[in-house]
């Protein structure tokens, strides 16, 4: 059944509005009166959805029914990966939210080779990741900023930074259960020696992710997993 994310689209009386890409979506599916969906939005409620019209600006709908939703892991993950070229970074951002981090928050280091801003595109893979997967949450994702300026705020939980000069302190090492963490990931050449100095003074702690040298798009998705795997809160 398609899925889509709609922020506070379900009115008091169950009535669902679509507009804009998710509207265009059901045409171009052709979907119309009488067909099902599921809808999900900023709430972490998901319906499912009976449309009784469409028209050229939206698709009108009323919930038949609220769809138990399927939690998230427990552990709220805020990544920072060194910004990286069209690509790799559309590929990092799709399958990290895959894998449940609540927040993406690009910094620009001193190797760092990609330059701009495409923020909107990676929310909306952000989105479409979250659809396909099955999530109730969409990962905030933010402009790139240089780090310098982003380790000046805050960060939540226990802050790591993957470094591959760093080869004794794992994961396992540095915490117990945190409910959040923040990851630092550097760019293909590596965070520079001042840069990890200055994570280190903001409270971050260098590990290791493993005896490989990972390109900067695999260590944010190894990063992650391996957050999930040591930190997530067990379920019984």
């Amino acid at each position: 059944m398609l899925r889509l994310y709609v922020p506070s689209a379900v009115g008091a009386d169950g009535v669902v509005r679509i507009g804009g890409a998710e509207r265009r979506h059901l045409h171009t599916l052709r979907l119309g009166a009488g067909d099902r969906l599921r809808l999900f939005d900023d709430a972490g409620a998901e319906h499912e959805v009976v449309l009784e019209r469409l028209t050229t600006r939206e698709a009108i709908g009323r919930v038949v029914a609220t769809v138990p939703a399927a939690p998230e892991t427990g552990l709220e993950i805020t990544l920072a990966p060194a910004l990286l070229k069209r690509e790799r970074m559309d590929w990092m951002v799709e399958k990290t939210t895959e894998l449940g981090v609540i927040r993406i928050a690009p910094i620009v280091t001193r190797y760092t080779v990609a330059r701009g801003d495409h923020v909107e595109r990676w929310r909306r893979i952000a989105i479409a990741a979250a659809k396909q997967c099955g999530r109730m949450r969409v990962p905030a994702v933010e402009p790139p900023r240089r780090i310098e300026d982003a380790l000046g705020t805050s960060w939540p939980g226990l802050r790591l930074v993957a470094w591959e000069d760093e080869t004794t302190v794992g994961l396992r090492h540095v915490g117990d259960r945190p409910r959040a963490v923040s990851v630092l990931i550097g760019p293909e050449g590596g965070f520079h020696g001042d840069e990890i100095a200055a994570a280190r003074a903001a409270g971050f702690t260098a590990v290791t992710l493993g005896r490989r040298v990972l390109r900067a798009e695999t260590a944010s998705i190894v990063a992650v997993a391996l957050c999930q795997d040591h930190f997530a809160p067990t379920r019984d």
